[in-house]
């Protein structure tokens, strides 16, 4: 049997990439503008800032899927999570985890709906209810749990329609979801009607807030209506909050929040072969990266409200400046107000699609929601990012 030189294999490995710095440059042809977000006008997510960076560099061993190894950063998850819990006014007893992010969570609120509900109501699968402007994820939950589901019309101000929910609840329903920051216009259902409805029928209400849940809370400070959309409406019985989006987390990121102890025990499982064998999980993944919980903890307690209110305030002032500039172009109709960071237009020269397509050809990378062109205004995306989209804009529509 031939001998494999390690030594030798490893020189040779060393000599063909050289240097970490060539590696690098390698990369940086194949990816090319991938991760400078300068034209992105469609992302919910944005830049982390540097220290955040740093953090996914130096920490990226960390796994809060054996949370028996890395005892301090589960301490630092906890305090992430009180922060969040605090956000949506979560009740003495409540329990969460943080998450890949809003799809997770959302599979998560609905994998408890059903199990809670075999519990409390002796209903297997059943049904859920979903307005028409819930994310792609309910689809995905649905199919996974075995669900019935019920998709819902919306309002005229784009709220799912309270009195179609109450029309479709049946003996078989056993929850109800609502939007905080629907991803389409980024508004928020009315909860507290959501609520009594599933106070009245016995229902589980998850509130989706993947997206406004780390904005709501802080629009009070800022001048602006913030929503109740949290645990003070007393249905509520688990919300998801994404901290990759607003905050500028690393990517995955997100987090679910749960009324009570007891409702995590019905999803709940023992993972005995791990360091500590008394751990228990009811995160649907089981190897959790813990950058994002450490800089998500220095985002939250060490750069504390100011950051996060002074990124909130930009993109909403940056928004106005979108939706100023975009009312007085020729061809360009809004399609509503905003009412946060997100903005709806459409134009009377060509089908959106096509306008999407020849913005592309010049690096514009935007979304087409329902029947109208989508920007979400990041903390990315500035006055002067604006300004050249417009000319851009302005081009395609008038001609040079």
């Amino acid at each position: 049997m031939n001998e494999i030189n390690l030594g030798a294999r490893k020189m040779s490995y060393l000599k063909e990439v050289q240097t970490i710095a060539d590696l690098f440059k390698e990369l940086r042809v194949l990816l090319g503008e991938e991760a400078s977000y300068n034209q992105v006008l469609s992302s919910m997510c944005t830049l982390p800032p540097d220290i955040a960076r740093e953090i996914a560099s130096k920490y990226a061993a960390i796994n809060l899927g054996d949370p028996g190894l890395f005892p301090q950063t589960v301490q630092l998850e906890k305090e992430v999570l009180n922060h969040l819990s605090k956000l949506v006014n979560a009740p003495v007893n409540w329990s969460g985890t943080i998450t890949s992010g809003g799809s997770e969570s959302n599979l998560i609120g609905c994998w408890a709906a059903r199990n809670w509900s075999r519990k409390v109501k002796g209903i297997n699968n059943g049904k859920i209810i979903f307005p028409k402007s819930a994310h792609v994820s309910f689809e995905k939950a649905a199919d996974i749990l075995n669900l019935n589901s019920d998709w819902v019309s919306l309002t005229e101000d784009y709220q799912v329609d309270i009195e179609a929910v109450k029309q479709s609840i049946d003996e078989n329903t056993v929850g109800i979801v609502g939007i905080a920051g629907t991803t389409g216009i980024g508004i928020c259902d009315d909860i507290k009607a959501l609520s009594d409805l599933a106070i009245d029928h016995e229902l589980f209400l998850h509130v989706d807030a993947a997206y406004g849940g780390t904005i709501f809370p802080y629009l009070d400070k800022l001048g602006y209506n913030s929503p109740s959309f949290g645990f003070e409406n007393e249905g509520v019985m688990s919300v998801s909050l994404d901290t990759h989006k607003i905050l500028g987390s690393l990517i995955p990121g997100g987090s679910i929040i749960l009324r009570s102890k007891e409702i995590v025990e019905t999803i709940s499982k023992n993972i005995s072969y791990l360091s500590d064998s008394s751990t228990k999980q009811f995160t649907i993944t089981g190897t959790r990266p813990g950058t994002s919980v450490v800089a998500s903890w220095v985002l939250l307690q060490k750069m504390g409200e100011s950051y996060i209110l002074e990124r909130i305030r930009e993109s909403l002032e940056v928004t106005q400046y979108l939706v100023q500039k975009l009312k007085v172009t020729q061809k360009i109709e809004l399609v509503f107000d905003p009412t946060i960071n997100i903005v709806g237009f459409t134009n009377t020269k060509m089908q959106n699609v096509d306008l999407v397509k020849e913005l592309e050809k010049k690096g514009w990378h935007l979304s087409i929601y329902s029947n109208w062109i989508r920007i979400v205004v990041m903390p990315h995306v500035t006055k002067e990012t604006i300004d050249n989209f417009i000319k851009d804009l302005e081009i395609l529509l008038l001609g040079d």
